[in-house]
């Protein structure tokens, strides 16, 4: 929901700030905060009391579930279903570049 009113540049930029780090976690390590902080980034440039009160409740979410963590798959497989490989140093290899 838009917010009627103006927000102040010093309102804008903590909103700014809180929505950022829901960013940075969304990145590392808390994945189910994903859509709710998109959502409230998209009201960057006027945020209101409610997007404040809304962001508000992600920092609280993030607060109570920090000993919690997202687990993919099952504990009963019999082999590895994905693996990843990488070598940085491919570039100095004459033979395969």
């Amino acid at each position: 929901m838009l917010y009627k009113g103006t927000a102040t540049k010093a309102q804008t930029l903590e909103y700014l700030q809180i929505v950022g780090s829901c960013t940075y976690f969304i990145a590392i390590i808390k994945l189910d905060i994903a859509f709710a902080t998109k959502i409230l980034a998209e009201l960057l440039q006027n945020p209101g009391p409610q997007h404040f009160d809304a962001i508000c409740k992600c920092l609280d979410y993030l607060e109570a579930t920090k000993h919690y963590t997202l687990e993919l798959g099952t504990l009963y497989i019999k082999y590895p279903v994905f693996v990843v490989a990488s070598n940085a140093a491919y570039a100095d290899n004459l033979i395969t570049r």
